[in-house]
């Protein structure tokens, strides 16, 4: 299991509700939700070891994340983490060589799917292709917990509802993945739970039974913790309307 414990932090913000301590185990898919600029991205990177955490601590079965379990972490990120230079076969064959669990037959089957040929130039994709490459080898890394920053960011709605399939259909019970999204609505149908994040920390974690038990969805819940304003957009065209703005 992957433990994130949190302590008061008092830079660069005070965060008075956070949750001491959040699990994450296998076989769950985990929503990591939270407005703009709520620090979901930087919660990563510290749980990945990628950015000195300033107020969390982070075990893996009771270890701190290092250089020797980092192998059982893996972060698909649309700030996109491969070698630019490479192409897909060459960025393949780093993987081999640096995770002995590299997933050969997912990998393929995903490559296929998504008809990623293997002499692409990983600099010369579009954000939508260069997020799907990005996405298919942190799936295929051979990792226990599966990390995806905005993994569908500038990709079309069928490529975007076919992952969702897939998604349900690949991953084992061993494995544990977590989304950051702000396509709340596409995503719910395949998570279990929830996380939200405000201000670096993480300060709900809900189930979806939890949800159906209180007859509510994840848009209408998020509404409600983040105190959404529906009128807001109308009251602004009526000043508008009358010269107010």
């Amino acid at each position: 299991m992957l433990e994130i414990m949190s302590f008061n932090r008092s830079f660069p913000v005070q965060n008075d509700s956070y949750l001491e301590k959040v699990t994450l185990r296998p076989g769950e898919i985990v929503a990591l939700l939270g407005k703009n600029g709520s620090g979901k991205t930087t919660l990563l990177k510290e749980i990945l070891n990628m950015k000195e955490a300033s107020n969390h601590k982070v075990l893996l079965d009771g270890k701190k994340v290092s250089y020797k379990n980092l192998h059982r972490l893996a972060l698909g990120s649309c700030e996109h983490t491969f070698f630019g230079e490479f192409t897909v076969e060459e960025q393949k064959e780093f993987y081999e060589m640096n995770f002995p669990n590299f997933r050969k037959d997912r990998f393929e089957l995903l490559r296929e799917y998504f008809e990623i040929p293997m002499w692409w130039k990983l600099k010369e994709l579009s954000v939508g292709e260069k997020n799907q490459v990005e996405t298919v080898f942190a799936l295929c890394q051979g990792a226990d917990y599966i990390f995806l920053d905005e993994p569908f960011a500038n990709n079309d709605l069928f490529h975007r509802k076919d992952f969702y399939k897939l998604l349900l259909g690949i991953l084992e019970e061993t494995e544990c993945l977590v989304i950051t999204t702000h396509l709340v609505e596409e995503v719910e149908p395949v998570i279990g739970r929830v996380l939200l994040v405000d201000r670096f920390d993480i300060v709900e974690d809900v189930s979806m039974d939890e949800m159906e038990d209180s007859n509510t969805d994840v848009v209408d819940w998020l509404k409600k913790k983040l105190n959404y304003n529906e009128g807001k957009a109308a009251e602004f065209i009526r000043r508008m309307e009358e010269g107010n703005v």
